[in-house]
């Protein structure tokens, strides 16, 4: 279970026990299932389609507003549902490239323009230049990575959306009984060029190498000066190329553009919104008493804006349980134990549940090591969880991304496996827990 493709493989798939599943041989249990499959895969694929219309609905666009209020127009047929607002930085997040570029640039204009003064003069230019990429660098690339701290120093702030739904009201709540399902709907930052894993690839490679040699460049030019024609050439025109291969990997990497953006995540919202529906139908599915939230992020693509709005108004959620689907892309369904690079656990009872849940559906789910180089470049912008965890909710987080293009894209009917797999865990971990409470 430890490498980054091996499935857990469900009873239901080995050849010596074919036939242990029960209700594997029951015609009418079969039947229901997969006309209940169908329905899934009808609904979802509906609600993508019209989710689609606002594809390019970046954070607090009217694109991602009217896709807000189209998912609450469904869902209010079923359940109390709101839009609840909040205030955010829409540059935050993958959108803080540029601003790392813009550092990086200023950083340069002052070490170039060391070259044209004393030798005292070029020095205090010079530790300038290295002043403004460390601690300009570091402040934009804790809001590239989301830190709470720096993303409320962006802005300006523009309004976006959360949907929120529920069964019952707070108040009729019992204790920890709680289960949320979530998801978010706005647009992604996209690329300026097509093949955007090819992009990330070579940012990756190229950025980090800049960023050594421009300080390098920097150290050399302190101690050993630029007092003659050979020493300005090669500290002058090899460190401009280093830079500007730098700076146009930082810009280049994301695009601010909506005409750019990469499709909203449709088909998460509409998993999530049949499991919802599914556990709004049927109480019974989780213990009695349960009370049952569906929330839907906006701004999310923006430093987790969404979610954190969200676990800031509703601590209620503290010890609750959550079934967060993220970004689903391929049919690689995987479940994420941890931000491998923040080190935040998402439950304890997830892999447990998810077991029972893939042994009861047939369906296979990854389980990707939560610590090493790729599994912390893959929680690089963190997840929807994070919020929730850190208010001690406890998560099931459900991705399916491949940024190397190897996995098959999802189709229309994976729809109806991942709703199989997220409903079992989250049931059997709401189970669980009132077992643990019984006790």
């Amino acid at each position: 279970m430890g490498g980054d493709n091996d499935y857990i493989v469900a009873r239901a798939e080995r050849e010596d026990a074919q036939d242990e599943r029960p209700g594997a041989a029951a015609d009418g249990t079969e039947d229901a299932r997969a006309a209940e499959k169908e329905r899934v895969n009808r609904f979802c694929e509906e609600l993508s389609a019209s989710l689609s219309d606002y594809a390019d609905g970046l954070t607090s666009t009217v694109e991602e507003t009217a896709c807000a209020r189209k998912l609450r127009d469904e869902l209010s047929p079923y359940a109390v549902t709101r839009l609840e607002a909040f205030r955010t930085s829409p540059y935050a997040g993958r959108n803080c490239c540029g601003l790392l570029g813009a550092v990086y640039a200023l950083a340069a204009v002052f070490y170039f323009v060391s070259f044209g003064g004393s030798r005292a003069d070029g020095v205090i230019l010079v530790l300038v230049a290295l002043g403004i990429f460390v601690c300009g660098g570091v402040a934009a690339g804790a809001a590239f990575l989301g830190a709470e701290k720096a993303v409320k120093c962006l802005y300006p702030k523009k309004v976006s959306y959360n949907v929120f739904s529920e069964n019952m009201p707070l108040k009729k709540q019992q204790g920890n009984k709680l289960v949320v399902i979530a998801s978010n709907h706005d647009a992604s930052p996209g690329s300026y060029f097509v093949n955007f894993s090819l992009v990330r690839k070579v940012v990756f490679t190229v950025v980090p190498v800049s960023v050594v040699l421009f300080v390098m460049f920097c150290l050399v030019k302190i101690f050993v000066g630029s007092d003659t024609v050979a020493k300005i050439t090669s500290l002058s025109v090899i460190p401009f190329i280093n830079a500007l291969a730098g700076i146009s990997a930082l810009v280049l990497h994301f695009s601010p553009f909506q005409r750019h953006a990469r499709e909203n995540n449709g088909v998460a919202t509409s998993v999530s919104a049949a499991v919802y529906r599914r556990l709004l139908a049927s109480p019974e599915l989780l213990p009695e008493g349960t009370r049952v939230c569906f929330v839907s992020f906006g701004g999310e693509n923006s430093a987790h804006a969404g979610s954190r709005a969200f676990a800031a108004a509703h601590p209620e959620t503290k010890g609750a349980l959550a079934l967060v689907i993220g970004d689903i892309q391929s049919s690689a369904t995987a479940l994420v134990k941890k931000d491998a690079l923040r080190g935040i656990e998402f439950s304890h009872s997830a892999q447990e549940a998810l077991f029972g849940a893939v042994e009861d559906t047939g369906v296979p789910c990854l389980l990707p090591p939560c610590d090493g180089l790729k599994s912390k470049l893959n929680a690089l912008h963190g997840y929807s969880a994070d919020a929730l965890a850190g208010t001690g909710c406890e998560c099931a987080v459900f991705v399916a991304k491949d940024y190397g293009g190897k996995g098959e894209d999802f189709r229309s009917k994976d729809a109806s496996g991942l709703f199989e797999l997220a409903l079992g865990t989250i049931v059997k971990m709401a189970w669980k827990r009132e077992e643990k409470n019984d006790d």
